[in-house]
């Protein structure tokens, strides 16, 4: 149906040029559309990795903030292990 509509605007003489044409816009197209994917996922891998690191920094600020529950427990430790023959 496309084909023929085409067919009957275009004319039969200068069919062969405008479908190579049409394939040369194509062609641009998909590039186009290419380069955009590749754009984005570049950009939301980025993103996942500024993410990551902010998490990563959240938890490590967590973890130099917290307050040691049982100053002695590394000993205690230590002690029950040496008990049990560990």
């Amino acid at each position: 149906m496309i084909a023929t509509v085409t067919l009957l605007v275009v004319g039969p003489d200068r069919l062969p040029a405008f479908a190579q044409q049409a394939g040369k816009w194509l062609g641009k197209f998909r590039r186009l559309i290419n380069n955009l994917q590749r754009e984005l996922k570049q950009e939301l891998l980025v993103d996942e990795g500024k993410t990551f690191k902010r998490q990563l920094n959240e938890l490590d600020d967590l973890m130099k903030n917290a307050p040691d529950q049982d100053s002695d427990f590394s000993t205690k430790s230590n002690r029950a292990d040496k008990e049990s023959g560990h």
